[in-house]
């Protein structure tokens, strides 16, 4: 009977622990407040993105600087927003995300 219940528990404990874990490699398109170059994601060359707030409750802004800091676009994103397609962002450009939400971007295959 001991050998059962611990068996039991050591198997109950390595089923529900394996539960959410995620794959070290795998690569997630949503990002959280912060600032970010072009090459955070995963594109070197000049690309448009497609964005979207995928919080329920917390609006996001996306700001895009260009090397000398002009604000190149301002986006101010809802929650759960309609996606929304960006300007052509360059190499150099920063990208700067404020809220507590999250926003799922990918690029645009051209």
């Amino acid at each position: 009977m001991k050998r059962f219940l611990s068996a039991f528990l050591i198997s109950f404990y390595l089923i529900f622990n394996t539960i959410g874990l995620k794959c070290a490699f795998s690569q997630s398109n949503i990002y959280a407040q912060g600032i970010y170059t072009l090459s955070d994601f995963n594109t070197s060359k000049t690309s448009t993105f497609t964005i979207q707030n995928v919080s329920r409750t917390e609006h996001m802004y996306l700001f895009v600087f260009d090397e000398n800091l002009g604000v190149v676009e301002l986006l101010r994103l809802p929650p759960n927003s309609p996606k929304v397609d960006t300007v052509p962002i360059d190499p150099d450009y920063t990208i700067l995300l404020i809220g507590k939400g999250e926003l799922y971007l990918t690029p645009i295959n051209a």
